[in-house]
């Protein structure tokens, strides 16, 4: 019997070693198992309420440019220049022909007996004690074959080809221009009137064309009508730059005078 106990109650080695993995295994998923509760407790996350989304609108706008300086003040009352009094030019007035006449009497009737209710064979238009074959309108007390406002024994003058005569149109002063430039945009635009003021006006110079075609005389005739008297400046300076080709009356240069105007426009 005892040899049958120490058959079947002697140890087993695969079942000891059996025991230990399961030893081994069991103790360690104990020691894993414990492991994760004590983690799963540090992470444990408490449930918070969803954030609230709160928005903020913010409008951006650009500043206004300020607004442009006023223009300056007109100048004073007393400042203003005078405007100048259109000149009147007086025609010259050209003397008539004066007609000699042909035939000269030897003796010349007596005034007094004219003028007694003698028959005389009188010239419609003259007067008593006149020349017969004098012209109408002839002068009492004139010289016989005179001239009238000339001198006994004086000697005829012709009038000066290069004196100036009344004003011509200007279409036909131009039709002898050689360089007749207009008035310069930039020196306009840069004046009071340009910058500021703006509206159009007219200015009228009077000039005259020399007999070496450069012009003379040149004048302000008409100023212009917005008060800046730059802009008048500016049209007589290009007047004078003007030249022409001299104007020949007789086979004689002469001076011719005219007036133009400047239409100033603005942009």
């Amino acid at each position: 019997m005892f040899e049958h106990y120490l058959t079947y109650q002697k140890s087993d080695p695969k079942r000891q070693r059996r025991i230990a993995i399961a030893s081994v295994v069991s103790g360690t998923l104990t020691f894993s198992g414990i492991i994760f509760v004590w983690a799963a407790n540090k992470m444990n996350i408490t449930k918070v309420d969803p954030p609230t989304v709160q928005f903020l609108m913010v409008q951006m706008s650009a500043e206004e440019a300020a607004p442009p300086p006023p223009p300056p003040p007109p100048p004073a009352a007393a400042e203003t220049q005078e405007e100048e009094e259109k000149e009147e030019i007086p025609e010259e007035d050209v003397p008539e022909e004066i007609v000699q006449p042909k035939d000269t009497p030897d003796k010349v009737p007596d005034v007094k007996k004219s003028a007694g209710g003698a028959k005389t064979n009188a010239v419609p238009g003259g007067v008593p004690g006149g020349v017969p074959g004098g012209v109408p309108g002839g002068v009492l007390g004139g010289v016989l074959g005179g001239q009238l406002g000339g001198q006994l024994g004086g000697v005829a003058t012709k009038r000066d080809v290069g004196q100036a005569t009344a004003p011509k149109p200007i279409a036909v002063v131009m039709g002898n221009a050689i360089y007749k430039p207009d008035p310069e945009a930039n020196k306009l635009a840069a004046t009071k009137a340009g910058m500021f003021d703006k509206r159009p006006g007219t200015v009228t110079i009077f000039f005259c064309v020399d007999v070496d075609g450069k012009t003379a005389d040149v004048k302000l005739k008409k100023k212009f009508p917005h008060n800046d008297p730059k802009v008048d400046e500016i049209c007589r300076d290009t007047v004078k730059k003007w030249r022409f080709k001299p104007f020949m009356v007789g086979g004689k240069a002469t001076k011719v005078c005219s007036e133009v105007d400047f239409n100033i426009k603005f942009n």
